[in-house]
């Protein structure tokens, strides 16, 4: 017993510094990085707290007091993923048409067969379908592939930047297309989005397939910051005047992040993934407690989010997002 309460001791130890060290992530990249892995971090400090209380005479000590604090640290990051922003939106999942079902998938740019995405896609029921890291070579089998939807707009790279969007074959909604195009946010950005504006129950939406550039250095992680600034500023626009949008995507960060919640303040937006837990989507071949949630689907206020799932691997790192919204 001596040798668990030694390990755990240290894993704790680590997560415990890591935890405070976090918190200043503004100072340092490598301190932003630490705040992803937090629900690693919590479930640690519980199996610490755990096993100290089953072998400590003292309960009350200062290890124990340190666990306890930093536990409470992460979790006030993480519980509000468990509690819905709009409480009369909890009622029983409604499938009517007055809901819009849209999927988010990230393949895997270094992967050239998407075999196993293209028959897992066709067997899904969805309006849109959004595909990221979309190279020459794998639009030409999703094109085949996809025989239950058809291709609307698409910009293949051969990094990880490319970007398709594919609505059913057979049209089971008045969803009507208005316009589709490549933006930049910032201008200056080399990662094109795909924005799209729909109309649907004589309402105008604008959908956004976003996607950041995942953090490596101190560089890419302040450019993150960049990027989450010029979405906040794009998104309040549309909203002022009065515009429904849908924002979905591979935001390389987790909801608990320091910026990704500057984000959310400052654009007005709702985290879909708010009422439904820890939903976690990379890495895909890890167990599902070494995962974080880096995709996500924001919305603003004039939708409401009735359904939300992780799918099953599709042979790329990255699992994919459904995400069903209703029109208020």
């Amino acid at each position: 017993m001596w040798l668990i309460k030694f390990w755990t001791n240290i894993l704790a130890g680590f997560a415990a510094i890591a935890t405070i060290l976090s918190l200043a992530g503004r100072k340092w990249w490598v301190f932003a990085l630490m705040e992803h892995p937090r629900v690693q971090y919590s479930l640690i400090l519980v199996i610490a707290l755990f096993v100290s209380l089953l072998t400590s005479k003292k309960r009350i000590n200062i290890w124990n007091f340190l666990c306890t604090i930093t536990l409470l640290i992460n979790l006030i990051l993480i519980l509000p993923l468990f509690i819905h922003p709009n409480q009369t939106s909890t009622q029983a999942v409604n499938t009517a048409p007055q809901t819009i079902r849209v999927i988010h998938a990230t393949l895997d740019s270094k992967q050239p067969d998407v075999t196993k995405a293209i028959e897992y896609l066709n067997k899904q029921e969805t309006d849109i379908l959004f595909l990221l890291e979309v190279t020459p070579q794998s639009l030409t089998q999703l094109n085949r592939g996809l025989t239950n939807y058809r291709l609307i707009a698409t910009l293949p790279e051969y990094n990880s930047h490319g970007i398709a969007w594919f609505i059913p074959q057979e049209k089971t909604k008045s969803i009507e297309l208005r316009t589709v195009e490549f933006i930049t946010l910032p201008i200056y950005n080399n990662r094109a989005l795909l924005k799209a504006t729909i109309s649907y129950k004589g309402r105008e939406i604008t959908l956004l397939c976003f996607h950041v550039i995942s953090p490596r250095n101190a560089e890419t992680v302040t450019y993150q910051e960049i990027e989450f600034d010029a979405l906040a500023n794009w998104s309040q626009i549309l909203q002022k005047s009065k515009q429904d949008l849908i924002v979905i995507g591979d935001f390389n960060s987790t909801p608990w992040y320091g910026p990704f919640r500057q984000l959310l303040n400052k654009s007005g937006l709702i985290n879909s993934q708010r009422g439904f837990g820890i939903q976690t989507t990379w890495h895909s071949t890890y167990p599902p407690i070494f995962r974080i949630p880096i995709d996500n689907c924001l919305h603003s206020k004039s939708l409401t989010t009735v359904r939300r799932f992780i799918g099953s691997n599709i042979g790329s790192d990255h699992l994919p997002l459904f995400v069903e919204l209703r029109l208020n």
